[in-house]
């Protein structure tokens, strides 16, 4: 993991969706669009996490400097509905709720029923909306004329977060831990992060010199506007007396603990101590 923070680039995990795969069920109706990012190294889409009562949250980290998704966010239709043929053209909207202008994509004419068809949004027009409640739809556009709007998928985009604290441990004074000194554990803090959401989440990493994992706890956000408590108990430390260790913390952007969105916030988070 990189000291200079960002996205840790271990390669995207869980199933994709892939627009070169024949699609496995036919629609009887128009469907919301999915609300997905593109990952080039795979070549294959991933559809963002949802919460309630945000929808699809999209991180506006992901178009921030070294980002492995920048240009990358797309509205997914599924064009196997009844209604829809061969020479028809769609068109996305994204449609905030505050009245602030919507974002519609260029037509895109539909050359086959059996593949997802992806049109984009651009970083610009996303940056455009940061902040902002949104729904997503596409309009089915006959060659025969008229326009028909699909469901809409309700969508956050998510600012950027603020500064990120340093970890806070408790006993720890003058860059040492006196083990004995807290027999029923130690809790480790994190202040609040501005803009922090309720659906992120927290992972919290105690390792020792080199990079031995000793202690690993994750959990949602929950409550983003207290301090964060993790217990540690004392054979976490009093095990390793004489050692020097690092407790570090990476942020889940997003929703659902995406490990794809697991996202560094840098060295200057750190706290590293000497166990005595």
């Amino acid at each position: 993991m990189a000291d200079t923070g960002g996205f840790f680039d271990g390669g995207n995990a869980g199933s994709g969706i892939s627009t070169e795969a024949p699609l496995t069920a036919k629609a009887t109706a128009l469907q919301a669009p999915l609300i997905a990012y593109f990952y080039l190294k795979e070549n294959r889409y991933f559809e963002f996490g949802k919460s309630e009562p945000e929808g699809a949250v999209i991180p506006l980290e992901i178009i921030g400097p070294g980002s492995p998704f920048i240009a990358s966010t797309y509205a997914l239709v599924d064009p196997s509905s009844p209604q829809i043929l061969i020479g028809d053209t769609l068109r996305a909207e994204w449609l905030a709720l505050d009245g602030t202008p919507s974002f519609q994509s260029a037509d895109v004419v539909v050359n086959s029923k059996d593949y997802w068809i992806p049109i984009a949004i651009p970083d610009n027009e996303l940056k455009r909306l940061e902040g902002l409640e949104v729904e997503v739809v596409f309009f089915h556009l006959p060659q025969a004329g008229g326009a028909k709007p699909s469901p809409a998928q309700k969508v956050f985009v998510a600012p950027e977060l603020g500064r990120k604290p340093a970890l806070e441990v408790e006993g720890v004074a003058n860059d040492v831990l006196e083990a004995a000194a807290f027999p029923d554990g130690v809790t480790v803090s994190l202040q609040p992060i501005e803009n922090l959401r309720a659906c992120y989440g927290i992972e919290i990493l105690w390792t020792q010199s080199p990079d031995h994992w000793v202690e690993r706890q994750r959990r949602l956000a929950v409550n983003p506007k207290q301090t964060m408590a993790f217990h540690i108990a004392p054979e976490v430390y009093q095990a390793h007396v004489g050692r020097r260790v690092t407790v570090r913390y990476v942020i889940y952007l997003g929703a659902r603990l995406s490990p794809n969105f697991y996202w560094n916030p840098g060295v200057v988070t750190e706290v590293s101590f000497e166990v005595i």
